[in-house]
């Protein structure tokens, strides 16, 4: 209500230094006018008449002035102030007619594109949001659009400022940013989804692998101790096994990848898709390592 009430008085400021001059007293200035120059016809006409009666042109003096005394008493207003009071009211009429009219414009402008429309908007995006995760059940046969990818993250925002201590929320929405190519969004919810639940590994795997593709050598670092204490608590886990070999090719250091990606092959199902892939990166690693050391012997 404070804001509303702080909008009128705006509006009706405004209004009064725009439409400052509907309330000038026009009429009555050119009346002052009118009443000036007839003073000065009268003064002018009587030096004629003078004029004209020593010339003996005019034959009665007295009655020629009284004739123009009374024809500039006949021309001055007999009601001025009703006429004032009249141009008032209208100009008075007038402002209040755009007053109004400012203010309508303006609250239609703020119903359609001010925070009221937008709190609707995201009112109904977090409506949807029991729909949204019944997609996900049927989201590989039938993906998220960016539109719908963006109305969930809305949605998911909204519910965390209801509920900011609900990790999983927050990891969806963390989710969310990795398919929406928004980096920030999903270094921010993953890291408040592991803040929450420190010891969930599939928290700390996802934001893992978000620090290290990053292009900052510290996260890069920080990624690779959080793979590694993952590790440590779960050394079947081939997903952190994945990032650590990675990491290692990355660096260079071929072994470490090698015995990595050979670990990881122990762990998977002999029918698992992955094994190929896995085995050749093993062989690329293991070429790299030897043209390395074909290197290092034709320089020494």
């Amino acid at each position: 209500m404070d804001f509303f009430i702080t909008i009128g008085i705006i509006t009706l400021v405004i209004c009064l230094i725009a439409f400052y001059p509907l309330f000038k007293n026009s009429i009555q200035t050119h009346s002052q006018k009118r009443n000036t120059l007839n003073k000065a016809f009268y003064f002018d006409r009587l030096k004629e008449v003078e004029r004209e009666t020593e010339e003996g042109v005019i034959d009665d003096p007295e009655q020629t002035t009284l004739e123009l005394q009374q024809s500039l008493l006949d021309d001055i207003p007999e009601q001025p102030e009703q006429v004032l009071t009249s141009q008032k009211s209208l100009g008075k009429a007038w402002f209040f007619a755009l007053l109004l009219c400012v203010g309508g414009i303006s609250s239609a402008v703020y119903f359609n594109v001010g925070s009221w429309f937008t709190g609707t908007m995201l009112e109904k995006s977090y409506d949807k949001l029991g729909y949204f995760y019944e997609r996900l059940k049927t989201e590989e046969e039938q993906p998220f659009t960016s539109e719908e990818l963006n109305q969930f993250a809305i949605a998911l925002r909204v519910e965390l400022q209801k509920n900011p201590q609900d990790d999983k929320s927050w990891f969806m929405l963390g989710q969310i940013g990795m398919a929406l190519e928004n980096g920030q969004l999903a270094l921010d919810s993953f890291t408040q989804a592991v803040r929450l639940a420190p010891q969930n590994l599939q928290y700390k795997e996802s934001y893992a692998r978000l620090l290290m593709f990053s292009a900052d050598p510290t996260d890069k670092a920080k990624g690779e101790e959080i793979v590694k204490e993952i590790i440590r608590l779960d050394h079947t886990n081939t997903e952190a096994l994945s990032l650590l070999a990675f990491s290692a090719f990355e660096r260079e250091d071929y072994q470490m990848a090698v015995m990595t990606w050979e670990m990881m092959l122990k762990l998977l199902p002999e029918n698992d898709d992955r094994r190929e892939t896995i085995q050749r990166s093993i062989q690329s690693a293991l070429s790299m390592q030897k043209g390395s050391g074909k290197l290092e012997t034709s320089s020494e």
